[in-house]
């Protein structure tokens, strides 16, 4: 059910991160998992670390300001390419 798609896109984000490669996920852990962390979700109206801790997270940079250094998407993504990206 729903957890299960959670760990899909979890899954696929890590791999992503880790341009496919499966051995060589770990690196990349820390940064998806915050990442899913710190995304809004629709559902919600707000992030999962707002809904745990009350506060919005303390990023180094604003991600909405910094997605200028991503090339604009030529297509609608889907969870797991926005957990990508921000990772």
């Amino acid at each position: 059910g729903v957890i299960e798609r959670k760990h899909y896109d979890v899954q696929e984000s890590l791999l992503k991160a880790a341009n496919g490669d499966e051995h060589h996920w770990s690196p990349s852990a820390h940064t998806v998992f915050w990442a899913e962390q710190v995304t809004h979700r629709r559902s919600t109206g707000a992030s999962p670390y707002f809904l745990s801790h009350g506060v919005h997270p303390l990023l180094p940079l604003d991600v909405e300001e910094a997605t200028f250094l991503l090339p604009p998407p030529t297509s609608v993504l889907t969870t797991t390419d926005l957990l990508a990206r921000r990772a």
